[in-house]
């Protein structure tokens, strides 16, 4: 009966994560360069345990979620457990790019990210090329964080503004810096952060865009990877799963209510 609790507690909290990750990738659809979130979980087998020399459990995976019955070796009293999995990535499927006409709007073809850091120096990477000069003259991001170069940030100054496929900002002539691109080996492992922005793990450096992969497109804009019909009806396919847990959850609540107070007049 416990079990069967947990197993229903996991299992809405499962699905609480689903709709909050469908959630945000829905109110991110018209943000540009933005990388829905992808939820998935599947069952695999957890080790076995000898429940003859009883242990301290190991405390468990941050992906761990739920488990289901344990299945008994009927002699030698090792359990197998099936446990439910639940695993977040960032999907790294390219957003349409369409022309916008605009100079500091700039999209990438191919693999890589802008980089953009804060005012506490913490970098950020993003597909969001919507760019701005701000009032010191420097090269910014919708949210204000300046835009990276080779050298750091890129002071525009004056005059008509042109970047080239390699990333190549000029100014009234002059050129102002290289936009820094970079990539990751394993790009899904990002972190979202907000307004399209996106952070990377400690024990994942990013490393210098290979040329041959990434060009850069001035005057273009890359959508949201965000297909907004399938994620509605994976929405309300998550909220009818959450309800049919909290109707399951709550028949368990009532049948142990109903044990213990059997229990309790038979003593």
């Amino acid at each position: 009966m416990l079990r069967s609790l947990q197993t229903a507690r996991h299992s809405l909290h499962r699905e609480q994560t689903r709709i909050d990750n469908l959630a945000n990738n829905l109110a991110n659809v018209a943000t540009s360069g933005f990388r829905q979130i992808l939820t998935r979980i599947t069952e695999q087998e957890a080790p076995g345990v000898d429940r003859a020399e009883p242990q301290e459990p190991a405390a468990p995976p941050a992906t761990r979620v739920a488990q289901a019955l344990p299945l008994r070796g009927a002699e030698t009293g090792w359990v197998a457990e099936r446990q439910l999995v639940m695993s977040q990535a960032v999907d790294m499927r390219p957003g349409s790019v369409a022309a916008t006409g605009r100079n500091l709007d700039v999209a990438l073809s191919g693999r890589g990210f802008f980089v953009v850091r804060d005012e506490d120096g913490n970098e950020y990477f993003t597909r969001d090329g919507g760019f701005n000069v701000d009032a010191a003259g420097r090269l910014v991001n919708a949210g204000g964080m300046p835009v990276q170069g080779a050298g750091g940030a890129i002071q525009i100054g004056g005059g008509e503004v042109t970047i080239d496929a390699a990333g190549d900002v000029m100014a009234g002539g002059t050129n102002r810096g290289r936009l820094r691109v970079v990539d990751f080996p394993t790009p899904e492992r990002l972190l979202h952060r907000g307004g399209g922005l996106l952070a990377a793990p400690p024990d994942m450096p990013p490393n210098e865009a290979a040329d041959a992969q990434t060009a850069v497109l001035q005057g273009h804009l890359e959508s949201s990877n965000v297909d907004p019909v399938r994620t509605l009806v994976d929405m309300i396919a998550a909220q009818r799963a959450f309800e049919i847990g909290t109707k399951v959850l709550q028949a368990n609540d009532e049948m142990l209510g109903q044990s213990v107070n059997t229990l309790g007049r038979n003593a």
